[in-house]
């Protein structure tokens, strides 16, 4: 009897951002094999019965090859048991999941995804923004400062001012991600939002310039970096003019007289 392997996304740590299919999938695996950035609180949900295998890879740090840890989901599942693949953020977003879905189909092994909140969304929510706004930022690009070997760096798209860039993985070298985002065309007076442990306890905001982004010091992984007109710090008050707005001659909200009374 072959086995199952479920990609369980764990979102940015907290237990509680987990979906309820996550939550349930973790409880019924026999073995489950997790990124190195997964929190305690999130394992603790694990069967107290199930084996737990850290297979997680950090940057600068030494972790389980790829091979291998496609060789233990096969491992495990032929040998019958109900395997939970746990992977930080989405599985789909920059977790390597193409490469474990081709060795599962190649071993005729069934698998399920189940999807999780990733890194960017989690950091919007920490820095209290949103990624798109119809009024100033109509595209989102997701891009990782970490490239495979000697592969090119991925090319922003045009339109750079009404373009929202989420970058994963930006450090350590936060000058040469700067540096590398200017030479694509982007303006260094670009607002950023840079993010680290979002929606953790110890998550850590700071605002500030692309041109600037260099200055940073003390980030703790895991970080996401936000660069886009979104990023901008507002601190909106009674009577200041719209955040929003791209002109003074631009309409204004207006909030309707049965709820301005209300």
């Amino acid at each position: 009897m072959v086995g199952k392997v479920v990609m369980i996304g764990a979102g940015p740590g907290p237990a509680d951002l987990l979906t309820v299919r996550a939550v349930e999938k973790l409880r019924a695996a026999e073995v489950v094999l997790h990124d190195d950035l997964v929190t305690a609180e999130v394992l603790a949900l694990c069967a107290p019965s199930a084996q737990i295998v850290n297979v997680g890879k950090r940057c600068g740090k030494r972790g389980a090859a790829q091979e291998r840890i496609n060789a233990l989901m096969i491992h495990f599942a032929r040998k019958g048991l109900a395997v939970a693949r746990l992977k930080s953020g989405d599985p789909a977003v920059f977790g390597r999941l193409g490469e474990e879905l081709q060795a599962l189909r190649e071993a005729e092994i069934l698998f399920e995804i189940v999807p999780g909140i990733t890194a960017v969304a989690a950091a919007a929510a920490a820095a209290e923004m949103t990624l798109t706004d119809r009024r100033i930022a109509s595209a989102l690009v997701a891009l990782t400062a970490h490239n495979a070997g000697d592969q090119p760096k991925p090319r922003a798209i045009p339109e750079f001012d009404r373009t929202t860039f989420a970058i994963y993985m930006p450090g350590p070298d936060y000058s040469r991600t700067a540096r590398a985002l200017m030479e694509q065309g982007i303006d260094s007076a670009t607002p950023c939002a840079l993010v680290s442990n979002a929606c953790r306890s110890n998550q850590q905001v700071r605002h500030l310039l692309l041109r600037d982004l260099g200055s940073a010091q003390g980030i703790v992984a895991p970080a996401v970096l936000i660069v886009g007109r979104v990023a901008k710090r507002l601190e909106v008050l009674s009577g200041a003019r719209d955040p929003y707005r791209l002109n003074e001659s631009g309409p204004r909200v207006q909030i309707p007289t049965d709820v301005a009374s209300a």
